[in-house]
């Protein structure tokens, strides 16, 4: 897959797909931001994963990582709860596995 451009507030982060063998972070996260360089990281399928749609996974990680890039350029990034990650992995996992059903409704009710 070749490198995806995303505007997140003002700020233009390239969304990359690598092989875990390609970067040792993946060895610990399926996606992952590096905000000094404003990438967004996402693992690709690897030959034995046993996920029968790993599409819709990774469409889930790469939400996630959004999200993180949106609190981050919000100011929001270091200035959480948790004090190592920034925001908390439940707020960010919430509206990245609920937004797509939100938008649904903004969508149907054309309120976007």
């Amino acid at each position: 897959m070749t490198a995806q451009k995303v505007n997140i507030l003002g700020t233009e982060y390239k969304i990359m797909f690598r092989k875990i063998n390609e970067d040792n972070i993946l060895k610990k996260a399926d996606g992952y931001i590096d905000k000094t360089v404003k990438k967004i990281i996402i693992a690709d399928k690897e030959d034995d994963s046993d996920l029968e749609d790993f599409q819709a996974y990774q469409n889930k990680v790469i939400r996630h990582e959004i999200t993180h890039a949106f609190f981050l350029e919000s100011g929001l990034g270091e200035n959480f709860e948790n004090c190592e990650y920034g925001i908390s992995e439940t707020i960010v996992d919430w509206f990245a596995i609920q937004s797509p059903k939100i938008f649904k409704i903004f969508k149907e009710l054309d309120i976007l």
